[in-house]
């Protein structure tokens, strides 16, 4: 009975001893980057804001697991709030498994014994780190706009990215703080003249703390309508007309090139290309051409009338 009551007393004496030990400290936790990416080394980063409500203690911050906590060592923790990062990079092993990651930290004192806690961090892979949006590009521009978007709570410094698309190749370095979003400008280097509109895929190659991989935007290049026509004409008996329309657009336009002739000149002009469509209207007849024209493409239609003969016949009569 005397030892039941020995016992029944050391066990309230712990819990009476391992309260007060809780109660010494209070943390505040403010996540500053809690993200860690699978592939690098990078720590996850907090604020503890520590309210050490008795007095001044060397106390030291460590995880039983394969987690490494800074600041390293014993440090001196003063009465009253403290604020201090600290520093929580999962070993190679935990970071292979992607997603949350929820795991208990201790802080030790010399005399108010073992403060736990536990801190809650996410595992992603570099690729779902970065996103890029390219904005639509028109014809007439010489830069393309892209907006770079940090879509994780992590600092990233000095990224490299390489891009790579039908309008140009460039490589250019950012640094960007959880969830930001930049937008750079990269000059078209490439001739856009035979380059349909449509939506074009921008490839980015990230290159960070030696650690590469791909991702994918899309640009929508926009429509430029525009067909020229040119005609010159050459002889007075011999009459030769050369018409030709070009596609000065980046989309596909079907052009049409259409002469109007009279009964009689009719009888003695000729065509480079048949037409396709005849119309006749009273003393008049329509001759048209068409032809679906790339950007860049062109066609010509030569027209040959032959005055000759008329103009014998019209000598002769005035003879």
């Amino acid at each position: 009975m005397k030892t039941l009551k020995i016992v029944a007393l050391l066990m309230f004496l712990f819990v009476i001893f391992s309260v007060g030990t809780r109660a010494e400290l209070e943390v505040q936790k403010i996540d500053k980057g809690s993200v860690v990416i699978s592939e690098l080394n990078n720590p996850a980063i907090f604020d503890f804001i520590i309210n050490n409500k008795g007095p001044g203690e060397n106390v030291e911050i460590y995880s039983l697991i394969s987690v490494s906590m800074t600041p390293k060592g014993r440090f001196l923790l003063m009465p009253g709030k403290t604020t201090l990062e600290v520093r929580a990079t999962p070993s190679e092993e935990i970071r292979s498994n992607q997603g949350f990651f929820n795991f208990e930290y201790q802080i030790k004192g010399d005399s108010s014994g073992i403060f736990k806690d536990t801190l809650l961090i996410k595992i992603v892979p570099l690729k779902e780190v970065l996103e890029i949006n390219p904005e639509p590009l028109h014809p007439s521009s010489s830069v393309a706009k892209i907006v770079i978007k940090n879509r994780e709570n992590t600092f990233l410094e000095r990224v490299k990215l390489d891009f790579d698309s039908p309008f140009f190749e460039w490589t250019k370095e950012v640094s960007l703080k959880p969830y930001e979003e930049v937008t750079i400008e990269l000059p078209v280097n490439k001739d856009k003249t035979k380059i349909v509109a449509g939506s074009y895929v921008v490839t980015a190659t990230i290159n960070l703390q030696d650690k590469e991989t791909e991702i994918e935007g899309v640009l929508e290049y926009l429509e430029n309508e525009g067909t020229s026509v040119e005609k010159s004409s050459e002889g007075i008996v011999l009459r030769k007309t050369t018409i030709t329309k070009k596609n000065y657009g980046n989309t596909p336009v079907t052009a049409v090139i259409d002469i109007e002739k009279d009964v009689v000149s009719r009888l003695f002009t000729t065509y480079s290309i048949d037409p396709e469509k005849i119309e006749r209207n009273g003393l008049s007849v329509r001759y048209v051409w068409m032809k679906d024209l790339n950007p860049s493409d062109y066609f010509s239609v030569e027209v040959t009338t032959n005055y000759t003969i008329p103009f014998i016949i019209l000598v002769l009569i005035v003879l």
